[in-house]
């Protein structure tokens, strides 16, 4: 694995990031996507959800289904 360390004001904006971040080049080619860590509140509500009834879909349709929006 290769580690890229980021500046701070970088860093800061994807940790403020509300989903995804995309990252690209200087001309907007895609390098890749970051994903932050679920924060406490998001883990609780999933956990709370869980047991309840309704359609379920896995963690890759859910992301598969956002990006195709």
């Amino acid at each position: 694995m290769i580690r890229i360390t980021v500046q701070s004001d970088v860093a800061d904006q994807i940790r403020q990031a509300d989903g995804q971040v995309e990252l690209v080049d200087e001309k907007g080619n895609r390098l890749g996507i970051v994903r932050r860590p679920p924060t406490a509140d998001e883990i609780q509500y999933a956990k709370s959800r869980m047991g309840k009834s309704g359609p379920k879909v896995t963690f890759d349709e859910l992301i598969a289904r956002v990006e195709s929006l």
